[in-house]
């Protein structure tokens, strides 16, 4: 089956440069939209809470684009503002688990410390097979990387589905945090890497900070970083086959 997945950090829909700063989640779906993306699993994510801000975003996205929707709370932001990642899908999400990264042992470690996770969920396919996605938003410390590529490499050992495994993770690919990952895993930055295309900041890009590895049963067909100003994430594309 052919799919073309997107790993895609949406800045909780902050329009990138705008000023002053407006939230318009339409500006990400209509992105996602235009890319015919079948798969997404975003990054900075907002759920409903008590402040007026926190609105149920995944919810929002994927009641415009159609999709099935799934949102995975890292942390409460002030109390009770959920924070996290999410799983957009063309086809219904029969299951989903958040999987928290473990924290420092020291915060001196990690001076902009927040708690974060891997979403996996399940996909049910029109063929009648079964897709994983794990969505997940690495910390900015070498010791939050190192923390949630260990456990990404864990829970990715033990899938029995063929997956994809995507988000910001915050590291460029020369970073060794990623060589079990690149080493078990089918990798794609290593093209993007070739072709000079990076994904961060979307205006000037300079860096590329955003993945999308899979299974090794899975074939990546292609991959590209899609050039736009909406997030200030470029989002990675890969068109992939099982």
């Amino acid at each position: 089956m052919d799919i073309k997945v997107m790993t895609y950090n949406i800045q909780h829909g902050h329009v990138h440069l705008s000023n002053p700063g407006r939230i318009d989640l339409s500006v990400m779906a209509d992105v996602i939209r235009d890319e015919g993306a079948d798969i997404i699993g975003l990054n900075e994510v907002r759920g409903r809470g008590d402040h007026p801000d926190y609105t149920a975003q995944t919810e929002f996205m994927a009641g415009y684009l159609g999709y099935h929707g799934w949102f995975g709370r890292s942390f409460y932001v002030s109390g009770w503002n959920p924070y996290g990642n999410a799983v957009l899908s063309r086809w219904p999400i029969v299951e989903a688990k958040v999987y928290k990264i473990p924290d420092p042992a020291s915060l001196a470690d990690a001076p902009r410390f927040e708690p974060r996770s891997i979403l996996r969920a399940v996909i049910d396919l029109p063929d009648g097979g079964r897709f994983a996605v794990y969505a997940s938003h690495f910390g900015l410390s070498p010791v939050e990387a190192e923390h949630a590529a260990s456990l990404a490499a864990t829970l990715t050992a033990e899938e029995t589905l063929p997956f994809a495994l995507m988000g910001d993770f915050n590291v460029t690919p020369d970073d060794p945090v990623l060589a079990p990952l690149d080493a078990s895993l089918r990798e794609t930055h290593s093209l993007l890497t070739s072709r000079g295309e990076l994904s961060h900041p979307s205006h000037a890009p300079i860096d590329l900070i955003d993945y999308i590895y899979t299974s090794k049963a899975v074939t990546v067909k292609d991959v590209h970083v899609r050039q736009i100003v909406a997030s200030d994430h470029c989002p990675v594309v890969a068109e992939i086959s099982f």
